[in-house]
């Protein structure tokens, strides 16, 4: 039997990896940082739990997720263009841009592009199912197969594979015709206007891959436990005002 001090310390061992996902999974730290603490007290309160390690792991990860996907249902999806929306209030906030300068060339601004193209990346996904996110996260950058997430999601093999595919498609069609970096005319460079503006000297994230989505989850993998860092911050705070403006698109569940 799985005891509390086994739990504490599986839980202990996995929480920055926790925390990592759910903060991609529902783009605000408070709030992945809440559903971490909730899952905790379930997995404390649970009166039957697996004993291997790996299988604690997972029980944790499908916690997490539902506790997410119960966020996310409650909040809808995220209108797509919000990142344009924040650029345009940024720009026009003189604290904002003031408190920016103040970082440009410091050294935790160095991969600043990178940074941007893994949280524009988790904001993007919000435009998505979550059931969609969850998956793609779960399968491309927190190492589980296609049957265990079906186990962490509750869901079929089959319904598994079919929301990792869609995800991949959708965020494929998102970015071959916004992003610039990869049709050299779209209308989203950000990261590499940040690197500029921060003096990190870093260029464009993609330089020397497919530009693909592929290309992206790598850099997302390696950023994968990592808190924003305290642009992004503050820039999150932006992005939750230009949400306040307008109504997110509720998404009914699926049964």
């Amino acid at each position: 039997m799985t005891t509390r001090e086994q739990v504490a310390a599986t839980f202990q061992a996995n929480r920055r990896v926790l925390a990592g996902y759910l903060t991609r999974l529902v783009v605000r730290e408070d709030v992945a940082e809440e559903l971490v603490q909730q899952a905790a007290v379930r997995a404390l309160e649970q009166q039957t739990l697996p004993e291997d390690a790996g299988e604690l792991r997972t029980w944790f990860f499908r916690v997490a997720t539902n506790l997410a996907l119960d966020h996310l249902r409650k909040h809808g999806t995220w209108r797509e263009g919000v990142l344009d929306d924040t650029r345009g209030r940024a720009e026009g906030d003189a604290g904002f841009v003031a408190e920016s300068r103040l970082l440009a060339g410091s050294p935790e601004m160095k991969t600043i592009a990178k940074d941007h193209l893994a949280v524009c990346f988790a904001c993007t996904l919000r435009n998505l199912r979550h059931e969609e996110s969850a998956a793609l996260l779960l399968k491309e950058v927190y190492d589980f197969t296609v049957e265990e997430v079906a186990r962490v999601m509750g869901a079929s093999f089959g319904q598994a594979k079919a929301w990792i595919q869609s995800a991949r498609a959708q965020l494929k069609a998102k970015y071959d015709t916004s992003c610039a970096l990869v049709t050299q005319e779209g209308v989203c460079f950000q990261c590499v206007e940040l690197d500029r503006f921060f003096q990190a000297d870093g260029g464009d994230p993609l330089a020397g891959t497919e530009r693909d989505v592929s290309a992206r989850l790598l850099i997302v993998r390696e950023r994968r436990d990592a808190p924003f860092g305290p642009w992004h911050r503050q820039m999150m705070r932006l992005v939750e005002d230009v949400l306040g403006d307008g109504p997110v698109n509720p998404r009914r569940r699926d049964h």
